[in-house]
């Protein structure tokens, strides 16, 4: 899958604010570098990266796990979410153009996120989760 430079910000921006990179086989991962942007990782059995972009593979010492970031597939964000007090209390696409979600808490306001996909719809409602802890 290739993801946005919206998709890369916000799970970049989750792991500021506390979502750790799992660096299990299938994870997807990824890292910015300051002049070029971001690049992607499939990450393969034995803590190899598959470069998404490059298509190289190469082993990723203990050391360099920092400079990376976790991009939750569409099931992960939503298991986080539930993991976080929030239920999704709905989940509509409006007019063919965007997804709608709602999550609804016992203790919280309602949350309304809007997206023209619906992993990115799920990344922004957890990176509005992680905004309001």
């Amino acid at each position: 899958m290739w993801f946005t430079r919206e998709h890369f910000a916000i799970c970049n921006q989750l792991k500021l604010a506390g979502l750790q990179p799992r660096f299990e086989p299938g994870d997807v991962v990824a890292r910015g570098f300051a002049d070029l942007g971001f690049e992607e990782f499939q990450v393969l059995p034995g803590v190899n990266l598959l470069s998404l972009t490059a298509g190289t593979v190469k082993p990723l010492p203990f050391e360099h796990r920092e400079h990376f970031f976790w991009i939750p597939s569409v099931d992960e964000a939503v298991e986080l979410i539930e993991a976080s007090g929030y239920q999704i209390a709905s989940c509509v696409r409006e007019d063919m153009r965007d997804w709608m979600i709602a999550l609804s808490s016992d203790s919280l306001a309602l949350i309304e996120i809007a997206a023209p996909d619906l992993h990115l719809a799920v990344l922004r409602a957890l990176a509005e989760i992680y905004r309001r802890r």
